[in-house]
């Protein structure tokens, strides 16, 4: 779950995200960022993009 404010860079992430994996990446309820982990929130979502591996699974 995303629980910060969205930008015009992350509106554009879940769009991709989405038309990659048929859901946005803020919906999965195992995986909790907050307001001030907008970068690291980000980061995860381009690595999912990049490697092709759900959200979940990128986390480190």
């Amino acid at each position: 779950m995303w629980y910060g404010e969205d930008t015009e860079e992350l509106k554009k992430l879940n769009e991709e995200y989405c038309a990659m994996f048929g859901d946005y990446p803020w919906g999965y309820m195992e995986v909790e960022y907050g307001a001030d982990e907008y970068g690291e929130y980000v980061a995860d979502i381009k690595k999912a993009i990049r490697t092709g591996k759900e959200l979940p699974d990128v986390i480190d």
